[in-house]
């Protein structure tokens, strides 16, 4: 899903007039068939006089993340308890999540619920998700979002100027290995209900700017393979590519380094202000290296560059046969 927006999502302080809280997930086991994190929660009353009395904890889990029972089971224990109960499943809970009862929330220091998570389950696209926090008897809430890789669980945005584009996709990834030459040629004319290859470019990358919440690739197309009808012309010109810092490293592209990109007229946008376009490096974008003419004549390159031209030819020659 992609949509462009001017207007940056911010947590509005003005909606915690009762509560300062801070919420972090930290990693703290990060195996390849396990991934466990520390959801840290801190909260502190404001009022200047007193403590607040039984508050709710409202925690939201991100999907395929189960709680450790066994970390509640001792922060509800015991003379240094922190937490009075907690309950899964509740009415209270919109969601159905995790409800943690504390018996008073303090005025002067913050309190600290730190228990473990389990990713039991990766999903495509995970969303961000909430940890609210009232008084029992004042139902006022303080809501925070929560996220493995975005600072306050924001929304997937990529930025450049004001403009942003919101982005809620899986990372494009460069192809590496042996790729089939047929493979690539079918790419390039492919049409599904979904999404249909508008433009096919030979591109070098000219400059790389690692923004706040955007990684912007500057690129000059230096062939123009298939045209598609919303950027008309842009061969022999700088275009400006966005992707997210976390996906940085599955697309390891390297400046000077050249490269064959195909996509979607649904991840370019116009900048009207600047009169540019703006590309996303999403899940649908076939980023490969092109290799330089001096490595198409070695043995490790040869079969790309061979393959690369047919392409070049066939679709010069015949187009897409749809």
């Amino acid at each position: 899903m992609v949509s462009l927006y001017y207007a940056l999502p911010k947590e509005k302080e003005s909606d915690c007039q009762k509560f300062n809280m801070s919420v972090k997930l930290i990693p703290d086991k990060m195996d390849a068939d396990e991934m466990i994190f520390k959801l840290k929660i801190e909260v502190l009353y404001k009022d200047k006089e007193r403590d607040a009395s039984m508050s709710i904890l409202d925690i939201g889990l991100l999907t395929g993340f189960t709680v450790n029972t066994n970390d509640l089971d001792l922060l509800s224990k015991g003379r240094a308890r922190t937490i009075s109960k907690y309950e899964m499943n509740t009415v209270l809970s919109e969601r159905g999540s995790l409800i943690i009862y504390l018996d008073k929330v303090s005025h002067t220091r913050p309190e600290e619920i730190t228990f473990r998570v389990h990713q039991t389950m990766k999903v495509g696209v995970l969303q961000p998700s909430t940890v609210s926090v009232y008084e029992y008897y004042d139902q006022r809430h303080c809501v925070k979002f929560y996220h493995p890789e975005r600072k306050a669980g924001q929304l997937l945005r990529l930025c450049r100027n004001d403009e942003c584009t919101c982005a809620e996709e899986n990372c494009s990834m460069q192809k590496k290995g042996k790729i089939s030459n047929d493979l690539r040629t079918e790419k390039s004319c492919e049409t599904t209900p979904n999404s249909k290859i508008d433009f096919v470019y030979k591109v070098r990358l000219e400059n790389f700017t690692d923004g706040l919440s955007t990684d912007i690739y500057t690129m000059r197309v230096l062939k123009v393979i298939k045209e598609g009808n919303f950027d008309v012309g842009p061969e022999g010109k700088e275009r400006t590519f966005l992707s997210y810092p976390h996906c940085r490293q599955s697309l390891n592209l390297g400046e000077d380094k050249t490269y064959l990109i195909m996509g979607t007229s649904k991840d370019i946008h116009r900048d009207e202000q600047h009169q540019l376009y703006q590309y996303v490096l999403g899940e649908r974008t076939w980023i490969e290296y092109w290799p330089t003419d001096a490595e198409c004549q070695g043995k490790e390159h040869r079969p790309t560059c061979l393959g690369l031209e047919d392409m070049v030819q066939q679709y010069e020659l015949f187009g897409c046969q749809q």
